[in-house]
């Protein structure tokens, strides 16, 4: 089968996901493309990615996703025999064939790698990787500090030849080379934290009034940061991240437009219960003080007529509690004090009575 699988990661938050698109870093002793020094092999490709496995307190679970052609993942292959002593970047870009990515990297038979990487549909500044031991520290630079679609980072790989996913365990990064059918399964973490938004209109206002939601985006106060991801291999399934930090937060502002549409989706009064936004936006989690959500909506009066188009509201966000790989889920009420326009329908042609 070929699927993707995201892990959701809840506690008491609501769910998120990324949304990812195909970017390869790697760096490797050999660049052949077929046989080398007597030994075969063949190019490396990602089968699959996930984040199931083991449910633990923070209640994962997962979910299903068809590979696109838009999809970017990073990724650096490190060869067990002489690697480098340095940190290093080397761009290879992923072709994506028949629900595959198709890297320019071979991995010769027998020999042994280490594979660490990360995904983003909008490709970082740079990013590096260094070993001390079998410790490995990967730095991201230029993440926008907010997307639409999400970071994350490889905290596991496996043999994927059978396109299964199966004992794909976190904190194993080691891969063996083989003469052909080089398939790696992903397992990944996320980076960023994300919130969403529900809206409800006050019942008063409601009967007056209907508003169509047309555009969200959300704002900082910086436009990107760097990340630095500090991994210790092992064979429990047990976490492999000792520490994620941000750093360097750079620039002055960032907007990532994360819900757009044409004609406008209604919003429930209170009694009727919420409406769910249907999409979400990540954050760095540093900047969960300096958030700014933008709304555009249309206005109209309890006869279906337009009397306000594309207005729009900017609202700073309360401080969010949450932390990397969680969301927040927002709930906003529109409640105007007063009727900003008039329509004509409204003055439903009132009478006047004369005399007593």
């Amino acid at each position: 089968m070929r699927m993707l699988t995201i892990r959701y990661i809840t506690g008491r938050k609501s769910c998120w996901l990324l949304a990812v698109g195909c970017w390869l870093l790697a760096a490797c002793s050999s660049d052949s493309t077929g046989e080398s020094g007597g030994k075969t092999g063949s190019t490396l490709r990602i089968a699959t990615y996930t984040t199931a496995y083991e449910e633990t307190d923070l209640q994962m679970r997962a979910v299903e996703y068809v590979p696109s052609s838009d999809l970017r993942i990073g990724l650096f292959v490190i060869p067990d025999e002489n690697p480098p002593a340095e940190a290093f970047t080397t761009a290879n870009p992923f072709i994506f064939t028949n629900g595959y990515w198709d890297s320019h990297v071979t991995m010769e038979a027998s020999k042994g790698y280490t594979i660490y990487g990360y995904m983003s549909k909008s490709a970082p500044t740079s990013a590096t990787i260094a070993k001390d031991g079998a410790v490995a520290t990967m730095t991201v630079t230029g993440i926008s500090a907010v997307t639409a679609d999400d970071v994350a980072f490889v905290t596991g790989v496996k043999d994927g030849a059978k396109n299964d996913p199966g004992d794909l365990y976190q904190g194993r990064f080691n891969y063996t080379g083989k003469a052909d059918n080089n398939y790696v399964c992903l397992l990944m973490d996320h980076l960023f934290a994300s919130v969403k938004f529900t809206f409800t209109v006050d019942d008063t206002y409601a009967a007056l009034r209907t508003i169509k939601l047309k555009k969200l985006e959300l704002s900082t106060t910086n436009a990107s940061v760097n990340a630095t991801i500090t991994l210790t291999p092992n064979t429990t399934d047990s976490d492999p991240v000792t520490s994620v930090t941000y750093s360097a937060v750079q620039g002055t502002a960032a907007t990532a437009a994360f819900f757009n549409s044409t004609e406008g989706l209604p919003l429930n009064k209170r009694s009727e219960g919420a409406t769910a936004i249907p999409d979400f936006c990540c954050f760095a989690p540093i900047l969960n003080n300096e958030l700014t959500l933008k709304t555009t909506y249309d206005v109209y009066d309890r006869y279906d007529n337009l009397i306000r188009e594309n207005s729009v509201a900017t609202n700073k966000l309360p401080y969010i509690q949450t932390q990397r790989g969680q969301s927040v889920t927002l709930n906003l009420t529109v409640n105007p004090t007063y009727l900003y326009q008039l329509s004509e329908p409204d003055l439903d042609n009132p009478t006047i009575k004369i005399g007593d």
